[in-house]
């Protein structure tokens, strides 16, 4: 009898054990799975992926909201705005994809599509160029105009294929031209970030 009391007694303890190590085990991959995680002291989201950093501050861009995910997978991405001081204000959306991502835009013909439905029905495609943002990392810009014969409100797309990972840095605004400003907080983005050793791959 008192074996079986001894028996019992330790049972409980165990299965106490076993559901705390499985509750911490699947907030581990639960951890894990999320591609997003604030990073460090000044507001930074970071891709546990590619070790990108969505920070704060741009360049006179301001990221208005977290980082989202792409159709629930390992893609992600944020908005960024600048109140233009006397002028239409700036909208940037900064996207990471991994390079086997099926998403649209993480190849360049399917972020042309999307740049031009965003650039609207009357508008024209601009320029199409290569664009280097340092340090040997070179890119496209393709820019759409709301008419042909001016510059107008416009559309930027930036896009770059860097090792394992897409980079997709989308512009709009309705100022008559604002190419230097895009161009700038592209440069401007912490590009030293993309690949950390640290990050998952």
């Amino acid at each position: 009898m008192t074996s079986d009391v001894e028996s019992h007694d330790l049972k409980v303890p165990m299965k106490q054990s076993t559901a705390v190590l499985v509750a911490c085990l699947l907030t581990s991959l639960s951890s894990l799975a999320d591609p997003l995680h604030p990073f460090g002291n000044d507001g930074a989201w970071r891709h546990e992926y590619s070790g990108w950093q969505f920070i704060k501050q741009v360049v006179g861009f301001t990221r208005v909201m977290a980082p989202y995910t792409i159709d629930g997978n390992n893609d992600v991405g944020v908005r960024y705005e600048h109140a233009a001081t006397g002028g239409a204000p700036l909208s940037a959306i900064v996207e990471v994809y991994l390079a086997d991502s099926a998403a649209h835009d993480a190849k360049l013909d399917g972020a042309k599509a999307s740049a031009a439905s965003t650039a609207g029905e009357s508008a024209h495609l601009r320029s199409e160029k290569s664009f280097e943002v340092g340090d040997g990392i070179r890119g496209v810009k393709v820019t759409y105009a709301a008419d042909a014969r001016s510059s107008g409100a416009q559309t930027s797309l930036y896009f770059f294929e860097i090792r394992r990972w897409r980079v997709k840095v989308l512009g709009s605004t309705a100022a008559a031209d604002a190419g230097k400003e895009f161009d700038t907080f592209v440069k401007a983005l912490p590009w030293d970030t993309l690949g950390d050793p640290t990050a998952l791959h």
